[in-house]
């Protein structure tokens, strides 16, 4: 007898009810916004005004159907029974009946307890039900009874329904799919917690690796783009990632948690027009992000301005003008103080230019006339030799060329850096026209020393807007005095105006209400620097692991590197569940890093897999680590929408593709081998330097003749902190192929 015949209510067949109505209510609201955007495209016949203001709305509306469409996918993943017998479902958007609520977005204040209630405190919850959707048909129900009296509890048994840890352990069977997984429906309660903190702090997650640090960070993104939009609206949200391997892997998430409106950058990006094009050795980046390095630039630029012992003869249409050293330096101290290096620089040729101007009018014996005035001053201030003088005085520079110039010539940056030994000198030392990651800090500050900013603001011509306003009045037949040029400016000012994210994109000063920083335990004081010039009020999610710092300038102690930045206000929240590595390889990772001496926090596994872990000695490999990606291959990524990777030294990475990619031919033919292997970073098969899977995980993982840290001190750290990375990559198995060695993992 079914539960229908029994009389008793089937809880899918109920859910699934409440779904397609919730669903029914989504594409009506998404017809209704097609319908707008159609309409307000097909309209013609405008006058300016009207284009402006069409352009404008259907910016807004294809906006919203861009939320809409990327939270379509798993919509409803959740209900809540409270005690006074109301139902609240909740989901990735808020959407009404009318006036009646029929899904709670999960960061509303009602959605909590969703993510906050226990069996201690349950905050009038009776039953948490994770609901699992698959093209809008309920496919999974799990419950969490919270305060069900026993009569209940068993009645709620017999209709089917089933207790336990829901959703969450469900999520950590489902295939990786290159992108970070469907993770809103999984928050659990500390990470709830850290996510819903105020706006107004500097938050500092550490965890292991699979504690959801990055989870974390991205939905404190969501929630606080929801809860303090009005704060938020005008200066926007800022997360730095790692690398661009990590920026591919979450640029999905953020829609699907109904936000788009966050600038997504690594260190490497933070300059405007700047692309870095060469990389430092580990040494040099470790000098780069020193903080003394900041006065070694101001020393720089401080010898850029001196008093020549001698000066050129100057002739200015046949007159002869003598430039005398103390005049030069009564020149240099009036401008000394007028602003930034460039700016400064501007008043003092503009008062040595007056100065000559005085002279030629001395020695012409009279007053020079207004309109005779203006040529002569101009022969001054072009005339060669007076550039020369004034140069040689005052030498100007940009940021670029006083970089280069400090690394092509070691004497120079020695003098400079008495605090420098040789090696580190000589570590610095590059071609002119290269830009690391490190100089992105370092040409940052420069860029503030000179006054770059201010010097290009001054010298945009304030006619320039005007002339267009002008062309674009004749091009439209529009009769002067019918509509003036600054009234054209004034309605053309909203369609050309830039959205928040694209604002902050191209202004190397643009202040951030919020910055999250992941894999932040690598940045240097010098990156960090220039981080916190971009926060408003130094509101920050700080989301790392100190046992997996890579590089020499990175962080051991988030003590000693936060607290010159934000002083005692940071709030250091850890993390100790590991949500997606087995049991078993999170205990030979933990043990290594324990041999290691790297700082990691005991972490506790929530799931045991039989056989997640395997360790093999081999004469060949290559060849076995290669037979063992195809196995996994097999297991986890075929039957589903998985990924695999062998993980290698990055000089090995490029040969053992082409081996992989041949193996994958002659097992599952070239058709196939394409559509695991294509797709760049969502490839479900893929060859990865052992340096660009931080933060990305797979479901398995083959790491192929990881070498032994060697050496001592920090060199060894970072060899032994990338090796644990790439041992907590899978998850769900783990193979180590290691080459037959007494020195094996």
């Amino acid at each position: 007898m079914t539960n229908s015949e029994a009389g008793i209510s089937d809880p899918y067949e109920s859910e699934q009810k409440r779904v397609d109505l919730i669903y029914g209510r989504f594409d009506e609201l998404k017809n209704l916004i097609k319908g707008r955007l159609s309409a307000t495209r097909g309209q013609k016949d405008l006058n300016l005004t009207s284009m402006t203001e069409r352009d404008s709305f259907a910016t807004m509306y294809e906006d919203r159907l861009s939320l809409l469409r990327a939270g379509e996918y798993r919509l409803v993943f959740g209900k809540l029974h409270m005690r006074d017998g109301s139902d609240r479902y909740v989901g990735r958007m808020g959407l009404l009946e009318g006036q009646n609520p029929i899904l709670l977005d999960w960061r509303a204040k009602a959605a909590s307890p969703f993510y906050e209630a226990t069996f201690f405190d349950d905050m009038g919850v009776v039953l948490r039900r994770h609901i699992t959707t698959e093209n809008r048909k309920v496919v999974k129900l799990e419950d969490e009874l919270l305060d069900l009296i026993p009569e209940e509890s068993e009645r709620a048994l017999r209709e089917g329904l089933l207790s336990g840890e829901g959703a969450l352990m469900a999520s950590l069977e489902e295939a990786r799919t290159g992108k970070m997984g469907d993770i809103v429906s999984t928050i659990q309660r500390e990470q709830n917690r850290i996510i819903r903190m105020p706006l107004d702090s500097a938050v500092v997650v550490q965890g292991g690796p699979g504690t959801g640090k990055s989870a974390v960070a991205l939905h404190r993104a969501a929630y606080l783009l929801y809860t303090y939009r009005k704060e938020l609206e005008d200066s926007g949200v800022l997360i730095i990632g790692p690398s661009q391997a990590f920026v591919h892997y979450i640029d999905d998430v953020l829609p699907c948690l109904g936000e788009t409106d966050i600038l997504i950058r690594t260190m490497a990006e933070m300059l405007p027009g700047v692309k870095v094009n060469c990389k430092d050795s580990p040494l040099a980046a470790r000098v780069k992000g020193d903080l003394r390095m900041m006065q070694v630039l101001k020393a720089a630029v401080k010898r850029c301005i001196r008093v020549p012992k001698e000066l050129p003869e100057i002739s200015v249409g046949g007159v002869k003008l003598e430039l005398k050293p103390e005049e030069i330096a009564q020149g240099q101290a009036f401008a000394r103080f007028a602003g930034p290096y460039e700016v400064a620089r501007r008043a003092f040729v503009d008062y040595m230019c007056s100065l000559l101007f005085s002279k030629y009018e001395d020695a012409a014996g009279a007053s020079i006339p207004e309109e005779d005035g203006d040529f002569v001053k101009s022969q001054i201030r072009e005339n060669a030799q007076v550039r020369f003088a004034l140069n040689l005085s005052w030498l100007p520079l940009s940021a670029r060329w006083l970089l280069d110039d400090l690394f092509s010539k070691p004497a120079k940056l020695k003098s400079l850096a008495p605090w420098m030994t040789d090696e580190e000198a000589k570590s610095l030392m590059r071609e002119k026209g290269q830009v690391s990651e490190g100089d992105i800090p370092l040409l940052d500050a420069a860029m503030d020393l000179l006054g770059e900013d201010e010097v290009k603001k001054k010298g945009k011509s304030p006619k320039a807007d005007e002339e267009f306003a002008k062309s674009t009045m004749a091009m439209f037949g529009v009769a002067p005095g019918l509509v003036s040029a600054s009234d054209l400016l004034s309605s053309l000012a909203p369609s050309e105006q830039k959205s928040v994210v694209d604002q902050a994109a191209g202004d190397r000063k643009w202040q951030f209400g919020h910055i999250i920083v992941d894999e932040a335990q690598e940045l240097t004081p010098m990156q960090w620097k220039m981080l916190k010039k971009r926060s408003i009020s130094k509101s920050f999610t700080i989301v790392g692991d100190v046992a997996q710092t890579s590089s020499l300038g990175g962080t051991r102690s988030w003590k000693k590197r936060l607290s010159p930045v934000f002083g005692k206000d940071w709030t250091l929240c850890p993390l100790e569940i590991d949500y997606r590595n087995p049991r078993e390889v999170v205990e030979e990772a933990s043990k290594f890093a324990k041999r290691e001496g790297l700082n990691s926090e005991d972490v506790k596994a929530v799931r045991s897999v039989e056989g997640s872990f395997e360790k093999v000695e081999s004469d060949k490999p290559e060849k076995e680590a290669v037979e063992k990606l195809v196995e996994c291959v097999k297991k986890f990524v075929r039957s589903s929408r998985g990924t695999a990777a062998l993980i290698t030294e990055k000089k090995n990475a490029d040969k053992m593709a082409g081996l992989v990619r041949a193996a994958l031919e002659k097992e599952f033919g070239q058709a196939e081998a394409d559509r695991l292997t294509q797709g760049g970073w969502k490839s479900q098969v893929a060859v990865r330097g052992i340096e660009d899977i931080k933060g990305i995980e797979y479901d398995a993982v083959v790491l192929m003749d990881p070498p032994e840290p060697q050496g001592s001190g920090e060199e060894r750290k970072i060899a032994a902190s990338k090796l644990y990375i790439a041992m907590t990559r899978p998850t769900q198995k783990l193979v180590i192929v290691k080459r037959k060695d007494p020195a094996f993992i």
